[in-house]
């Protein structure tokens, strides 16, 4: 059989594989975590290209046995490593289908560090470029609806513990730093946090931001980023349960003034650890009467 023959039969037996797990006749492969795991907590990853990372890469990408993702292709559980998101989905700014070191790994790592007998899973759903009205429900990009799709995949995959979503991470804004589209980016941040709590049916859903670099700032296109990191900074005091990262201070980018590099991109997912841990100290609110 001819090698170019082989391989449009194995292409097309994966792809009839995964519709197979899609609608359950094929279970997921159970994810082979450490015998004394406690715990396993699911993170969904959204936003642009600084969450999907544009860090340089390490010729050995670091590994965790306690540290798993939920890619888009794939359908299962496999051990974490960057990039977490695969390469091939091309940027709606620079046309770029790069995919490098973002906040996931270091995230999840520092969780890691506070409980020896946790497992943390990833799922990697950002999308380069995307601004924030492309992640309504229903609209036709479809990047709500596939990140949901992930999530429920992942949560049902056969895993022992059982996964419990624990929180959205969101970092996302430089797309919106137009006059126009700042304009009404709080308004859809506080929707998009109503409607995956909603979706997930969790009002207390963990919702943790990050702000954008104060490095784009001049930038031909994008010149309303104070106004972006305002809005983000805000939205503690607009939901419950919700934290924002102040990255402000971070400088380093990768040479285009648009996207964090490898260390800034690692402290902001420090930070975002440190902030769940902080959100999740607080008493829970008291539901209205």
């Amino acid at each position: 059989m001819a090698i170019g023959t082989l391989q449009i039969i194995v292409a097309r037996w994966r792809m009839i594989a995964a519709i197979f797990v899609w609608v359950g006749i094929f279970p997921c492969r159970a994810a082979d975590f450490p015998p004394d795991a406690a715990t396993f907590d699911v993170f969904l990853l959204i936003g642009q290209s600084n969450m999907k990372g544009r860090g340089k890469l390490s010729e050995t990408p670091a590994t965790d046995p306690r540290l798993w993702m939920f890619p888009s292709q794939g359908n299962q559980w496999v051990p974490a490593r960057d990039p977490l998101h695969a390469a091939g989905q091309k940027d709606m700014i620079d046309r770029s289908d790069n995919a490098g070191v973002g906040p996931g790994m270091s995230f999840g790592r520092a969780l890691l560090a506070e409980n020896p007998q946790a497992v943390i899973g990833l799922v990697p759903a950002a999308v380069g470029g995307s601004w924030i009205a492309l992640w309504r429900p229903g609209h036709p990009k479809g990047l709500y609806k596939e990140a949901v799709r992930q999530v429920r995949l992942a949560l049902a995959a056969p895993t022992e513990p059982k996964p419990r979503l624990r929180g959205i991470l969101w970092l996302q804004g430089e797309s919106d730093s137009t006059a126009a589209r700042q304009a009404v980016y709080q308004e859809n941040l506080l929707r998009l946090v109503d409607d995956f709590r909603a979706e997930f049916g969790d009002p207390q859903l963990p919702f943790i931001a990050c702000t954008i670099g104060s490095f784009i700032e001049p930038h031909p296109r994008f010149d309303h980023t104070r106004q972006i990191n305002d809005i983000l900074l805000g939205l503690p005091g607009l939901r419950d349960r919700t934290a924002t990262v102040d990255a402000r201070d971070l400088t380093g980018h990768i040479g285009d003034r648009l996207h964090y590099d490898t260390e800034a991109a690692e402290e902001i997912g420090r930070r975002y650890a440190a902030a769940l841990h902080e959100l999740e100290a607080q008493p829970p609110e008291a539901p209205a009467p």
